[in-house]
């Protein structure tokens, strides 16, 4: 018995590790306002209209050192050197610094906010353009509206409300189609930003019941 107790005694306790209480899950990286590629414009969209995917801009954009220079000089060197129409050398600038954290979404150089609408019409460009710019009390949304400049079938500007600015693009499409492209600039926060949104959108829709009205 007594060397049954010494064999006892001289076993070596085995300890049982504890279970391991699981660690709290880490938490999701804060989602930044930039993003490459964009998600508010699809890559088809901007492969069609420029030529180049965003990841094609990306790199001219590295190249270049963006980050570097005014947004004013990367969106002219867009236009000027890479061929970019002038609409879209704007909003790729724009969508590059968003990405680099140089700015929220929706913002612009100037402090103030922008929001984009667009829309292809089943008509061509020319109509596309007389329709919009003759008759827009027939589909512009509430709002007091002074015209500063315009250029046939291209482009067309104005002051839009309390110091806001509208900038129309109109580009043909083929096959009997065009898009017009607006701008709505100089807003003072991301509120006013998605109500320009709805009421453009809206407003938009209604100029495409009014071109098939006169198709």
């Amino acid at each position: 018995m007594a060397a049954k107790a010494k064999a006892k005694k001289a076993s070596p306790k085995v300890k049982v590790a504890a279970k391991a209480k699981p660690k709290p899950a880490a938490k999701a990286a804060a989602k930044t306002d930039g993003e490459w590629p964009p998600t508010s414009i699809s890559e088809a969209k901007v492969k069609e209209a420029t030529g180049r995917g965003w990841m094609g801009w990306f790199v001219i954009l590295n190249l270049m050192e963006a980050t570097s220079i005014p947004h004013k000089e990367v969106a002219k060197r867009l236009k000027e050197q890479h061929g970019a129409p002038s609409w879209w050398a704007q909003m790729i600038a724009v969508e590059y610094e968003r990405a680099r954290g140089g700015r929220k979404k929706n913002e612009r150089a100037s402090g103030s906010y922008a929001v984009n609408v667009t829309k292809v019409m089943p008509v061509s460009l020319s109509k596309l353009f007389a329709a919009a710019t003759s008759a827009r009390k027939d589909w512009f949304p509430p709002g007091a509206f002074e015209e500063t400049s315009k250029t046939k079938d291209k482009y067309w500007r104005g002051k839009w409300k309390a110091g806001r600015k509208l900038e129309f693009g109109f580009i043909a499409k083929g096959d009997g189609k065009a898009q017009i492209a607006l701008e709505i600039g100089k807003l003072p926060s991301p509120v006013e930003v998605e109500q320009e949104r709805a009421a453009w959108k809206k407003a938009m829709e209604k100029l495409g019941k009014t071109l098939g009205q006169v198709g």
